[in-house]
Parts: structure tokens; C-alpha cells; sequence
């Protein structure tokens, strides 16, 4: 009894003699035992693939009026699940690719054929088809997922007060626990949870670290992101004291988790309370400015910027500048410098600077209260379309 695996394989073709000389050349394959079904026209093919179950169609091009693409579609059309091998002439490229781009899973070229090349393309259609089929029964299984997560998520209240609380509590809770510095940091989601955070981290006596993230979207999604973002940062601004390196790390692992189309943009500084240096890195996120005590002027602390969580190579900048007594430095997320009016004009960050300089002397709170308070003036009426954070730092 023949223990090999049986490969059930239909061939359309109107030449007999095709027939005959697939036939033996499946019978020199060792590998398989071989089923052949020969259909010689268009028309029977149509009904005779549709009710039967092949593990592997082979089309000629050639069909009399119609043609092996014709087919190819029907049959694809009516559901048939099933790798398809197209046989064309030496030299039809052009339609060796359109049956690529059609569907099929190889092609090959009449007359260039033998059992080793034959049974190589069969294999290949059967790997690719059976790969094709998990990704698809995938897809389908992730999209029900998804259906299923939103329509559950569009009824659950208490689950997003709750998210919204512990969203809040990965917020810094007190103002007053880092010797040399002072800080206010308000968060304003366009919903109940958002995608921006900011954090304020002691390294050790010596260095404290300022973090700003903003995750591409918003809502449940986009929090969850947020949290698993902050956790890593946490975890290796702990570890370190260099924000390129942190954020080479970051990027490294989130690049793992990422969902597709998603991306995380950051503004990360790091200052040595000793020599009054602030080091920092940016990652597609708007520069922070730093306003001077003693000059009355306004710098942004800006570097080269590729997004975290799209390219795990990605090379990420660091820079420094040195800070005095009396200096505040802002950070803020996209939400600020594109908030708009009713008549979409977007709010000038020039007022953000002004306001910086002139209440340079006020605690932080005071002045992230006017930045809030300018930004809302400026808006009026028009809804919040982004979440809105900021963060002001005083050098003591």
C-alpha cells in the first residue's frame, strides 16, 4: 500500500497530450502520490472546481475564448479555496505577473518544465496558500476581537471612570520632594482617558529626570499604550542617566509591542542638580522652551526627533545646556501649539513665551495655571480636539 502523502491536483487544459505529459510528470515525483483530474474546457472547469475539492489547481493560459485569468477569478470569485499554478508561454511576463497580482501562487512556463521544478512550484503554492490561510483566519479572528472589544467598550462607564483614576494616579503626586526644583504639571484629556503623560523622577540625590509622552490617538487605546510606555521609561531612566540611551532602549522594546499605526512621541531631560546641566533628547516631540532668569529670553531645547515604537534602529540625539536659579523650562504635547479657535486659527506659542518670562518669578503652579487659562481663552467655545498637557519646571 502506498504510504506516501496523495496531492489531489486538477489540470485545466485543452490539449490531451498536455495532459499526458503532466500525468508522467507527476508520476517521476517520489516525494507524493498524485491524483490527477484533467478538465479540457472553461466551462466544465467552472463546475467541476466548485463542487470538488482539490489540493492544487493548474490553469493553462491558453482556454480557447476565455483564458487561464478569466478562470483564475471565477473561481476565486465563487469562494474556491485552493492554490492556483498558472502555465503560460516563454516570454508572457507581463502575464506571469498578472496572474501574480490576480492570485495566483506561481506561474510557470510551458515547455520549461520538469518533475523537480514541477514538484518544487506544487509545494511552494501549497506553503504559501496554507500561510495565507492562518494570516487570513487571523485577521478574521482579530477583527471579531475587535468588534467584540468595541461594542463592549462603548457600554462600560464604570470600567473607563475606573482607567481614568488609575491613569491619573501614574500622574506625580507631589510637588514638593525633589530639592532644587519645582514643578506643576496639569493633563487635560479630550475624553475620558488620553494618550499624553508627563512624570518627574528622582535617579538618585543628584539627578532628576523630566518626561513628556504623547501617544499617536486617543481614548481607551491610546491610555493603555500611554501606561506601558511610562513603565518602561520609569524602568530604565532608573537605570541610567543618559536620555539618548534611555531612549534607545525604550524605542528597542516598545517596538515589540507596538500596535500597527500607532507610534509614541517624547521630550525627555534629565538634570544634574550639582552642575546645573540639563541633558535631554527629543523623539517627534515639539521642543521645550527654556526661559532665562538673567536675560529675560526664551531658547527651545530642540534635536534630531524620529518617532519611538516604529523603527528599532532608530537613532535618537542628545544634547545639553546649563540652567540657573530662577530659569523655567516648559514641556508640552501637541495639544497645546495645535489647539484652535473657532476660526481655526491655531494658538500663537508666542504667548506661552510671554507668559514665561513675565511670571518667571511665580511658583510653577501659577504659571502652568496661565498657560491653561491663556489656552482657554484663546479657544472660546471650540471643542478640545487633543489632549492638552504641560508641565513647568522652576530651577531653585
Amino acid at each position: 500500500m502506498d504510504q506516501r502523502p496523495t496531492i489531489r491536483v486538477c489540470l485545466v487544459d485543452d490539449d490531451e497530450d498536455y495532459y499526458v505529459i503532466t500525468r508522467d510528470l507527476l508520476a517521476e515525483i517520489p516525494s507524493y502520490a498524485f491524483e490527477i483530474t484533467w478538465i479540457n474546457t472553461y466551462e466544465r472547469a467552472i463546475e467541476e472546481i466548485a463542487r470538488s475539492s482539490f489540493d492544487v489547481l493548474v490553469f493553462d493560459y491558453r482556454l480557447g475564448a476565455k483564458n487561464g485569468l478569466d478562470l483564475l477569478r471565477q473561481v476565486l470569485a465563487k469562494g474556491v479555496r485552493a492554490p492556483v499554478i498558472m502555465l503560460t508561454g516563454q516570454g508572457d511576463r507581463e502575464i506571469d505577473m498578472e496572474a501574480m497580482k490576480a492570485g495566483a501562487a506561481d506561474y510557470l512556463v510551458k515547455g520549461k518544465i520538469d518533475a523537480v521544478q514541477f514538484e518544487r512550484s506544487i509545494r511552494y503554492s501549497m506553503e504559501r496558500f496554507s500561510t495565507l490561510e492562518q494570516l487570513r483566519a487571523s485577521r478574521d479572528s482579530l477583527r471579531t476581537t475587535s468588534q467584540q472589544l468595541e461594542k463592549a467598550l462603548g457600554s462600560i462607564n464604570e470600567e473607563l471612570e475606573t482607567a481614568k483614576r488609575m491613569q491619573k494616579s501614574l500622574l506625580p503626586q507631589t510637588f514638593d520632594a525633589f530639592p532644587g526644583v519645582e514643578f506643576s504639571g496639569v493633563y487635560l484629556p479630550s475624553g475620558a482617558v488620553g494618550g499624553d503623560m508627563y512624570d518627574v523622577v528622582q535617579i538618585d540625590d543628584t539627578h532628576v529626570a523630566f518626561l513628556m509622552i504623547d501617544v499617536c490617538g486617543h481614548g481607551v487605546p491610546a491610555a493603555l499604550i500611554t501606561a506601558m510606555t511610562k513603565v518602561s521609561f520609569t524602568r530604565y531612566i532608573l537605570k541610567n542617566d543618559s536620555p539618548k540611551s534611555i531612549f534607545t532602549q525604550v524605542n528597542a522594546e516598545l517596538c515589540r509591542f507596538m500596535p500597527e499605526g500607532r507610534y509614541v512621541t517624547g521630550f525627555l531631560a534629565i538634570l544634574d542638580l550639582t552642575t546645573k546641566v540639563l541633558a535631554f533628547s527629543r523623539a517627534g516631540h515639539p521642543p521645550a522652551m527654556h526661559a532665562s532668569a538673567l536675560n529675560r529670553t526664551v531658547d527651545y531645547l530642540t534635536t534630531g526627533a524620529p518617532l519611538i515604537g516604529c523603527f528599532v534602529d532608530s537613532q535618537f540625539e542628545e544634547t545639553t545646556t546649563s540652567v540657573a536659579a530662577g530659569d523655567t523650562i516648559v514641556f508640552y504635547t501637541d495639544g497645546v501649539a495645535e489647539s484652535q479657535n473657532k476660526s481655526g486659527l491655531r494658538y500663537p506659542m508666542q504667548r506661552v513665551e510671554e507668559i514665561i518670562v513675565a511670571e518667571g518669578k511665580k511658583p510653577a503652579r501659577e504659571i502652568s495655571a496661565a498657560i491653561i487659562d491663556s489656552l482657554k481663552e484663546f479657544a472660546g467655545s471650540e471643542p478640545q480636539a487633543d489632549d492638552v498637557t504641560v508641565l513647568v519646571v522652576k530651577i531653585l
